[in-house]
């Protein structure tokens, strides 16, 4: 198919801040990350490298960089394989989800959000549960986490937008995600629901689906895939997606888009 899958990271030779691997002074701020102290590794190595700075000093990775540089004149590349690299390595890139949390034995457990009706059962220390937005790095650049929050279509002329506060009484998720890295933010379905109740049943609008997601540093805003409505925890246990549809019908009806009463 002719793409590109990018494996690898940006590593530091010598460490930004004091206390890192290899750390120099001399190239403390912008010195540090100028194209001489950077080095392309994959994620493996790069932890490696990080977490045994004496076993891999400066001299050899400047040696490994120097070889990367050598090899890198005789590669062939295309102009649009170029670009694509360009960008994996200048644009971050996030995976965003909807989560759903149980607290059990004072932990934290994530599950993916269509199983959290199932998981519950099986969990019979359950303290409480919640929604959860998971944001992953799966770029080769670290971003900052502005804010989360959820997507909800309420088969209207606009979706309903809801915010997760920026810290839980249970939580504080991690604000700076570098690569490979992943954070949690858990906010309690009542609020969710009440906030549904509140702007769009009334009217007849009824939650047909939702997606996550999260607003980067970089001013972008990345959503997630879209889930049935019917994964919202808000609903009684009976709730399934037959019923969920006969009650969009009905808020149809009710705003007097499709013929017959509602009832």
């Amino acid at each position: 198919m002719n793409r590109l899958s990018v494996n690898v990271e940006i590593a530091h030779i010598r460490a930004e801040k004091p206390g890192g691997a290899r750390y120099d002074p001399a190239f403390e701020g912008k010195r540090g990350n100028a194209e001489d102290n950077l080095l392309l590794l994959c994620t493996k190595h790069h932890k490696w490298v990080d977490d045994f700075g004496d076993d891999y000093p400066t001299e050899e990775l400047l040696a490994w960089k120097a070889e990367q540089v050598a090899q890198g004149r005789g590669a062939s590349l295309t102009e649009h394989q170029v670009e694509q690299i360009f960008l994996a390595f200048t644009t971050p890139r996030a995976g965003v989800e909807v989560v759903g949390v149980i607290r059990a034995g004072g932990e934290n457990v994530v599950s993916k959000i269509e199983n959290l009706k199932a998981f519950k059962l099986l969990s019979e220390d359950m303290e409480e549960q919640f929604l959860g937005v998971r944001v992953s790095n799966v770029g080769a650049l670290g971003f900052d986490v502005d804010g989360v929050g959820l997507e909800i279509d309420i088969d209207g002329p606009a979706s309903m937008m809801y915010l997760f506060p920026v810290e839980h009484i249970l939580h504080r998720p991690f604000k700076r995600l570098e690569p490979q890295a992943n954070s949690v933010w858990l906010d309690n379905p009542l609020s969710v629901g009440a906030g549904i109740r509140r702007a769009g049943i009334p009217r007849g609008y009824v939650p047909v689906r939702f997606r996550a997601f999260a607003d980067l540093g970089s001013g972008s805003r990345t959503p997630g895939t879209w889930v049935s409505a019917v994964h919202l925890p808000i609903w009684a246990d009976h709730v399934s997606q037959e019923w969920l549809d006969g009650l969009v019908a009905l808020g149809r009806r009710a705003r007097g888009e499709i013929g017959g009463s509602a009832h």
